[in-house]
């Protein structure tokens, strides 16, 4: 196809979860033709290697502690060395970072519900004093299928959590019980159920990967509560491509992301929906974005809880087909992966 060459950093989950990218990307690069090579970045030497190649990939996990401490300045550092990376800083500077979002939301004005960092004791007194908006969600900075999102009923609560995160602090480490029960919760039938425990030893990888971590301290990340909420949207912009997965809340509970009551139904993304995410996608200067949304059910104002460039690529595949950005529908899945390497490909060869 081009004499582009292309590197794909094996991950720590590399050949050890299905959420992986890296697999994804080697099928595409042989089907297209592409000089390719699957790079260990922990090898001696490997910095100095990727360098040769023109592009770089890196689908680093938020579950790999190692990865997440070196794989953002690695690629920086690859990029100011003349090669094209994936992710780039616009896409890992908030990367399982909510608090950072929560600042570049602001930043850029773009629509969300409030959110509330509070980085000292006295702050979240203040915040009680002064909003104390009740009820209110909490969340640790990172983590992702609502592991370590609660609901805060009352200022006594607030105060038992903010002495918590400021005193001895909460692991971020998924909850075992919280991803078996939303999955039995969820399970259709037995089909389903049966599909989703042959993934159970991706999520003990991913849980003893995760052991370990340093516990989050230090700050109260607070997020305004929105009632009569019963799905969210994981909105995903590739280039000039949209695509979606519906995401329903779980039984009894106010959270739907890792919940497994997964949907599509493309009427319920609507223009202006459109228009809100490739805006926001715009804004951060991301190429490749998942934006977690819902719809305020009292104005129908979309508002972005959450993004990532990181998601289940194969998830989005089911939905079936893509947007683009006049609000037209293809019947033709959303690979994801595939997407971006064409971006970095077309991008080399300056078009």
């Amino acid at each position: 196809m081009s004499d582009v060459s292309i590197a794909i950093v094996k991950s720590d989950f590399h050949g050890r979860h299905s959420g992986s990218w890296s697999d994804e990307w080697l099928l595409q690069c042989k089907e297209m033709g592409l000089k390719h090579e699957l790079v260990d970045w922990r090898k001696a030497g490997s910095f100095e290697h990727l360098t040769d190649f023109d592009i770089v990939l890196w689908h680093y996990s938020h579950y790999s502690s190692d990865e997440m401490r070196f794989a953002a300045g690695m690629l920086e550092a690859l990029s100011d060395s003349g090669c094209k990376v994936f992710p780039d800083y616009a896409e890992s500077r908030h990367f399982d970072d909510k608090v950072i979002q929560s600042y570049l939301l602001k930043g850029l004005n773009i629509p969300a519900p409030s959110n509330y960092c509070l980085h000292s004791k006295i702050a979240v007194e203040e915040w009680a004093n002064r909003v104390g908006c009740f009820p209110v969600v909490a969340k640790l900075r990172s983590g992702s299928g609502s592991n370590n999102v609660i609901l805060i009923h009352n200022e006594r609560e607030l105060s038992k959590y903010s002495s918590t995160m400021f005193g001895k602090g909460i692991s971020a480490t998924p909850s075992p019980f919280l991803k078996i029960k939303s999955n039995v919760a969820s399970s259709k039938n037995a089909k389903v159920f049966y599909n989703r425990l042959k993934r159970a030893p991706e999520f003990l990888f991913t849980l003893m990967q995760s052991i370990g971590g340093q516990k989050e301290k230090g700050y109260v990340y607070l997020q305004e509560f929105v009632p009569g909420v019963d799905y969210d949207l994981k909105i995903v912009v590739v280039g000039d491509k949209l695509s979606f997965i519906g995401r329903s809340v779980r039984k009894g509970d106010f959270r739907a992301s890792g919940g497994g009551g997964i949907f599509y139904d493309k009427k319920l993304v609507s223009k202006t929906l459109i228009d809100s995410a490739f805006e926001a996608a715009k804004k951060l200067g991301s190429d490749c974005i998942g934006f977690d949304y819902i719809i305020d059910p009292a104005t129908q104002k979309p508002l972005v809880l959450e993004m990532s460039y990181g998601f289940s690529h194969q998830a989005l595949l089911s939905s079936g087909g893509y947007f683009d950005r006049d609000g037209n529908w293809y019947d033709e899945p959303l690979n994801v992966p595939k997407e971006i390497i064409k971006l970095m490909v077309d991008r080399v060869m300056g078009k």
